[in-house]
């Protein structure tokens, strides 16, 4: 026996383990295996939910976990939870094993970094070697991964310099640590530095996605969307470039590029939850009701048994269904009936919720409201409001979709005395507060209000410099956040009539130009919008004449 086998012994000597397989055999199998490399205590989980609770109790070293563990949360799930949680530390090691390798499922399970992935099936030696590296490098940079699980990264890149001093095999690795370090330091072009000199003594893929990550945070998008760009056409695996340059097209604008992007990212891997999220708010941004809603029903799915699953997944469908018919002139009958059998779903699934019936309702009558009905759609909505007067545990969501259902029926006063107590109640919850400002036609909240006088000086700076297409980026990347803001929509319009009227009308413009008229149309005569607002309207039907 070798000496480094010797220290190897001694290394596993002192670790944990825990297998996760629903099969016995193989649950036993590689216990056996890891007991033979000389590990002390080695514990098995047959479910993912047994596999969280043990995990919650002991903080283990080696985690092998199958991707397939039957019904109930899966390995990658397992991993998401874990992350989500911060319950697995830098200095252990979670491995995925799987006998699957379709693509889907191969990405889904890269999508969440685990240290390795092993296909079934696989010899005793060929699971050794891949954990002698591994623990071989989580022991070697031990107290470096201590530091970053403290959030100590003032002490890890200490750590980190003095290691790089050794010029080791580690040496590399520890570049990418410091790099990641800074960059959560927020130390950005100290971060885009370390980058830049990793790459010039070689071309590796991780160095170019944190430069072009540095830069983003540093604005320099031009240059990041190049890097990213090269790194789609040169093929690589890792899908979060696509999030990033998505990300950039939307700084820049390019909301249905953005889209595309993530439609791209999705086929390769489609059972990743955090970007169907984004794929269904940009989808709705441009009013592509198939596309938001198609994501909306994939993240009910992806998100039972998950971290994730939460009956407003359930519920934003729903509400995506509501816009499309508010958006439009006929009602798609099917959709509606499709979310109905969705909120039966959520009432099923969360019926241990004490409010997701009271939800439920409100939520299917901004659905069902129909202005041409206003005495039968008035007392549904009397009734609502009774019971929830009734609720002494209210959630901010229920009077957020009170709101949305009357504004669906066009009873902008009542959206907004509700949204205006609720700013009140909730001055302190940034999030809250956003979403009050996301449903009003005006800036409710304190945040709010600042935002926009910020984006009103930075608009007027792009205005005097006739920056129209910057103008144009910066009304469209708000607008996501704040879609029925009668101030952006009529800013977007003016940056896009006047881009026109200087670079020539086209047809893409065109159609963004009316987009922002149609979230318009409710504004009357006696509105203090209502005079820029037709002579917009007046420039726009110009400009469609002259295409």
């Amino acid at each position: 026996m070798t000496i480094k086998q010797i220290d190897l012994i001694k290394i596993y000597k002192k670790k944990s383990a825990l297998v996760i397989d629903d099969y016995p055999d193989m649950r036993g199998s590689i216990r056996r295996m890891l007991v033979n490399f000389g590990v002390d205590r080695v514990d098995t989980a047959s479910t993912g939910e047994e596999a969280i609770l043990m995990c919650q109790e002991f903080n283990y070293d080696i985690i092998l976990a199958d991707y397939n563990l039957g019904e109930g949360k899966s390995g990658q799930q397992i991993l998401e939870e874990m992350r989500f949680k911060r319950m697995l530390k830098s200095t252990s090691l979670y491995m995925m094993i799987t006998a699957e390798t379709t693509k889907s499922m191969v990405f889904g399970a890269l999508e969440y970094q685990p240290d390795d992935y092993l296909t079934k099936p696989f010899t005793q030696a060929v699971l050794q070697k891949r954990l002698d590296r591994m623990i071989l490098e989580k022991e070697a940079l031990y107290e470096i991964n201590c530091a970053i699980d403290l959030l100590d990264f003032d002490r890890a890149i200490e750590l980190l310099r003095a290691r790089i001093s050794l010029q080791d095999k580690y040496e590399r690795r520890c570049h990418r640590l410091m790099g990641d370090c800074m960059f959560k330091k927020h130390k950005f072009s100290q971060a885009k530095d370390i980058y830049k000199k990793v790459l010039e003594e070689r071309p590796v893929e991780w160095a170019s996605i944190g430069l072009g990550k540095s830069l983003m945070a540093l604005n320099e998008l031009e240059e990041a969307e190049a890097i990213f760009s090269d790194l789609i056409k040169q093929g690589t695996l890792c899908l979060e470039v696509h999030d990033c340059l998505s990300d950039i097209k939307v700084r820049r604008g390019d909301i249905e590029g953005a889209q595309r992007l993530l439609e791209g990212a999705i086929e390769i891997s489609p059972n990743a939850i955090i970007r169907q999220q984004k794929l269904a708010n940009i989808s709705e941004t441009n009013h592509d009701w198939d596309s938001a809603q198609k994501s909306f029903k994939k993240i009910i799915r992806l998100s039972n048994n998950s971290v994730y699953e939460n009956p407003e997944h359930h519920f934003n469908f729903c509400r995506s269904v509501a816009k499309e018919i508010n958006d439009g002139s006929d009602k798609p009958v099917s959709k509606i009936k499709e979310a109905q059998e969705v909120l039966k779903m959520a009432k099923r699934r969360f019926r241990h919720d004490e409010n997701i019936e009271l939800q439920s309702d409100i939520v299917e009558a901004a659905i069902l409201a129909d202005k041409d009905q206003v005495e039968e759609t008035k007392n549904r909505m009397d009734g609502l409001q009774t019971r929830l007067k009734r609720v002494t545990n209210h959630s901010a969501e229920l009077h957020l979709d009170m709101a949305r259902t009357y504004k669906t029926l066009g009873d902008q006063k009542k959206a907004k005395e509700i949204l205006t107590e609720l700013a009140r109640e909730y001055s302190d919850d940034p999030a809250i507060c956003m979403a009050i400002d996301a449903l009003s036609d005006e800036p409710i909240t304190a945040q709010g209000k600042q935002k926009a006088i910020t984006l009103n000086k930075e608009g007027k700076k792009l205005f005097e410099s006739k920056e129209f297409n910057k103008a144009v980026q910066l009304f469209s990347q708000a607008l996501i956040h704040y879609p029925n803001n009668i101030g952006l929509n009529l800013n977007l319009m003016l940056a896009l009539v006047r881009k026109m009227n200087s670079d020539g009308a086209t047809s893409q413009e065109i159609e963004r130009c009316d987009m922002a008229k149609g979230k318009l149309a409710h504004i009357e005569s006696s509105s203090p919008y209502y005079e820029r607002y037709q002579a917009l309207s007046g420039h726009l039907d110009k400009l469609k004449a002259s295409l």
